[in-house]
């Protein structure tokens, strides 16, 4: 999770968001160790997880 902070989000907006991620991320894998979802599945989820992280941080 490299990600650079953003100067616009404030220190409790940011942690906010990287929970929401780690969330998201840990039941997409949920998910997918239940064989609910494909590992492509998994995998697409964790780009579409990334892509919003980062657009949310480099507002």
């Amino acid at each position: 999770m490299a990600i650079k902070m953003s100067k616009t989000l404030n220190p409790e907006q940011q942690k906010k968001l990287l929970v929401e991620e780690a969330w998201l991320k840990y039941y997409n894998q949920v998910l997918f160790e239940k064989g609910l979802i494909s590992e492509r599945e998994r995998i697409l989820m964790i780009n579409k997880i990334d892509a919003r992280t980062a657009k949310s941080l480099s507002r």
